[in-house]
């Protein structure tokens, strides 16, 4: 017989009971309280450390119970903690959930959301990329950028000299080529709609046309793998994945994990489309140096960050002093790349090369 405190459900009355457990019946009596029930009728609050035991009748009534020693007579009487709550006590379980969870989450970042992103971007209506593209490309005219100033004769040829290029797998990417005077330095990016923008500033910054050809190269990369709406979709799921890990996205704290981990999805599609100009350059038997000279003469600039796409490298490096042995610098910028939405310019100038040099 234990002491308890029973809650008609009607209202807030405090009615103390005593309490009787006998071959899985539960009986209480109290002032004018006298009630009897099958355990199994009964559903039975979890275990806490400093909180009644309740017990919840058919009725709506329930009986809080503070005795520590109702556990046993629970048990006593055939009652089992449900499977959930039994593992939550088991250290080794909790511990096994914990990792089971983490791995589940990292895979899905790792190879889930990747293949995720892929299968709704090969489904997305021709329609509604033209329509994204096409408002970037009115914001990006109204704010960043002008008509070009580069030479006729310059944009003709550019433009003759990518079209007879063939793509790396016979593909028939369609793209279309445009010029701008840009107010954010040297660039060039890819919209959705399958606009290539090449700015006067990066046909001027190339010692050749070779150069010029392999970003171009570069940008039809991004074109031919849906860049553009697979990271789209894969910054929801990003969202999504760190909703549920941390409880509020929308929050300035949540914003900082979200940004971290699109922007190792955003590097690998850099080097996915570094990958394929590097293809593209070598079956049309072009030499890949000049891209990597332009990559170094525009890492060395003091072109102003579009915070997007940029041919650039490390922001970091930049403000450090010019006068830093390169070496020291960039071991101390390495940890910083995680920051960055583009590789290091040291490693894609290192597999530039080294795809030349492997051509000979």
């Amino acid at each position: 017989m234990i002491d308890a405190i029973y809650f008609d459900g009607q209202s807030s009355r405090r009615q103390p009971v005593t309490v009787v457990m006998h071959k899985r019946v539960v009986a209480m009596r109290g002032d004018g309280i006298k009630l009897s029930h099958r355990l199994s009728r009964l559903r039975v609050s979890e275990r806490l450390d400093h909180a009644p035991r309740i017990l919840y009748l058919p009725d709506g009534s329930r009986l809080h119970i503070s005795d520590r020693r109702v556990d046993k007579l629970l048990a006593a009487n055939g009652y089992r903690e449900p499977r959930v709550v039994r593992w939550q006590r088991n250290w080794i379980l909790s511990l096994l959930a914990l990792v089971s969870v983490l791995a589940l989450l990292l895979s899905g970042y790792q190879w889930g959301l990747p293949w995720a992103a892929d299968k709704a971007a090969r489904h997305l209506p021709a329609s509604l990329e033209q329509q994204i593209g096409e408002g970037q490309l009115k914001l990006i005219d109204s704010q960043f950028m002008s008509p070009s100033k580069l030479d006729p004769v310059v944009q003709a040829r550019l433009q003759r000299l990518f079209s007879q290029m063939k793509q790396p797998r016979g593909e028939k990417t369609p793209y279309r080529l445009e010029f701008r005077h840009s107010h954010i330095g040297p660039n060039a990016f890819a919209l959705p709609n399958g606009v290539i923008i090449m700015t006067d500033e990066l046909v001027n910054l190339a010692e050749s046309d070779e150069a010029v050809l392999g970003v171009l190269g570069h940008e039809l990369g991004h074109l031919q793998h849906r860049h553009s709406v697979r990271r789209l979709f894969q910054a929801l799921g990003v969202g999504v994945l760190v909703n549920l890990w941390i409880g509020d996205v929308s929050s300035v704290l949540t914003s900082v994990p979200v940004l971290l981990l699109d922007q190792k999805y955003s590097r690998d599609f850099e080097r996915e489309s570094d990958q394929y100009a590097i293809d593209m350059m070598q079956t049309n038997g072009l030499p890949l140096t000049p891209m990597a000279v332009l990559f170094d003469k525009m890492g060395k600039s003091a072109a102003p960050d579009d915070g997007e796409h940029r041919h650039d490298g490390k922001r970091a490096e930049r403000r450090r002093g010019r006068e830093e042995d390169d070496e020291a610098a960039e071991e101390e910028a390495e940890p910083l790349e995680y920051f960055s939405s583009h590789p290091s310019d040291a490693e894609r100038i290192a597999r530039l090369l080294a795809a030349d040099r492997s051509r000979k």
